[in-house]
């Protein structure tokens, strides 16, 4: 009796001690620099929003906050190294909703980790995909574009592959619109670009980013945005969600963290992405980029995570890709 009792002191002190210092780590968070890890290579979207968040987070928490391009797998690697870290908030992922739901993707990419493996911390900032065309094309807004489609059938339009919002989206319309537009897939953004303006293709849907400058110089007209709201750097375009063609999902950009996480670490990090994303500095930085501030806190951005991953799951389903 006497041996279980010492034994249960012992664990008890045992317990009382990590407690302890879980807690001090938490109350002193950070004491040094943080890992930001993003799933994809520098100079992209994803990567550029993640390192203005960086460098807003750097200035209020006094630490280094270091972007690390963690690539491959379709995210799962970067995701994985996010999801398999020490739960200390220490190593971060700035994620993308494919990066942050896996499981929803499995047709396309095999995850070592699910969503049960991450925390949410919040939401920052969301890209805007666009529907695009050359500016010398005869249609002015996206139901000309629907229209001649229809009549026209064969259009190949410009997407990052089957399993991207922009081609989701295309393939919603086809089926609602019967417009008959064949979808093509390229490796990443620029080349579908270059398809664009080459002649390959008669529309392009990829990011805003890639095409700002030439919309900009009226190379390039956009016809919609694909997003719920209207972009804040460009609001006389409108959202396919307007024009009535509902989205999947909003392309959201979020901060997770490993299962396991403090509370402390989460509610620190959350309360100052709520701060910055009403900073003026930050605001110009991201619209710069053709990005657009989305803050929602942990519980709303696992709510509107659950939500995508039901939409995409079913969309998936619907076309066959999964059981």
């Amino acid at each position: 009796m006497k041996r279980i009792t010492v034994l249960f002191l012992s664990i008890g002190f045992f317990c009382l001690v990590w407690w302890q210092g879980v807690s001090q780590a938490a109350s002193d968070y950070p004491n040094r620099a943080i890992s930001l890890i993003v799933p994809y290579p520098a100079g992209g979207v994803t990567d550029l929003g993640a390192r203005a968040v960086a460098e807003s987070l750097e200035k209020h928490l006094k630490q280094p906050v270091v972007v690390v391009n963690k690539t491959g797998g379709g995210t799962t690697i970067g995701g994985y190294a996010v999801a398999s870290a020490k739960p200390d908030g220490y190593t971060l992922g700035f994620f993308p909703v494919a990066a942050a739901i896996p499981e929803a993707y499995a047709y396309f990419q095999e995850a070592p980790y699910s969503s049960k493996d991450l925390r949410r911390i919040c939401s920052g900032v969301a890209t805007a995909y666009t529907i695009s065309v050359k500016e010398d094309a005869p249609w002015k807004t996206l139901k000309e574009l629907i229209e001649y489609a229809k009549k026209n059938p064969g259009m190949k339009v410009g997407t990052g592959g089957k399993q991207t919002l922009q081609s989701m989206l295309m393939t919603s319309i086809n089926k609602t619109e019967k417009a008959g537009f064949v979808t093509v897939p390229f490796a990443g953004d620029p080349q579908n670009l270059a398809a664009l303006l080459g002649g390959h293709t008669q529309v392009g849907a990829f990011d805003f980013s890639v095409a700002k400058s030439l919309w900009d110089a009226k190379k390039i007209r956009v016809l919609a945005t694909v997003t719920e709201k209207r972009a804040e750097f460009a609001p006389n375009i409108p959202t396919v969600v307007e024009i009535g063609y509902p989205i999947l999902y909003v392309s959201v950009l979020g901060i997770n963290a490993p299962k396991g996480v403090p509370d402390e670490v989460v509610q620190k990090i959350d309360a100052l992405v709520a701060r910055i994303s009403k900073e003026p500095d930050f605001q110009t930085k991201i619209h710069n980029t053709a990005l657009q501030i989305n803050y929602q806190n942990a519980e709303t951005y696992e709510k509107s995570l659950n939500t995508y991953r039901t939409n995409i799951s079913n969309f998936f389903k619907e076309e066959g890709l999964v059981k």
